[in-house]
């Protein structure tokens, strides 16, 4: 699942991470739809909602993505990101969500269906 901490989230854990303002974008859609993301660490809330997400020279545009509305204290409040874009298969998406690889790929912003990481220090 692809989420991002939203100005609703009164949690601890979301008061020093940056939130995504739904009013500062021009093209948000909501979603009205809630569910919430299990990790092994607790679980996030989150609602549904539309807006085009870019990475780098890929646009993908009515991409489906979570705003949090509650997160656990541990291990969100001191971790280095502020959300979470899932790269696991579909259908591990929890609600069903459109994943971002899925937008990129339905959307012709990639030349094969493949993605990969690279890790340093």
């Amino acid at each position: 699942n692809l989420w991002v901490p939203s100005t609703e989230c009164k949690s601890p854990s979301c008061f020093n991470h940056a939130k995504f303002k739904p009013r500062d974008s021009t093209t948000f859609t909501p979603g009205g739809h809630s569910y919430t993301v299990s990790y092994g660490s607790g679980s996030v809330t989150i609602v549904l909602g539309y807006d085009t997400l870019r990475i780098q020279s890929i646009t993908v545009t009515n991409q489906e993505f979570g705003l949090s509305q509650h997160e656990p204290t541990q291990p969100f409040y001191f971790a280095d990101f502020d959300g979470i874009l899932g790269m696991a298969y579909p259908s591990l998406a929890v609600g069903g969500m459109a994943t971002a690889l899925a937008g990129m790929l339905e959307q012709n912003q990639l030349a094969e269906p493949v993605f990969s990481f690279y890790f340093s220090r």
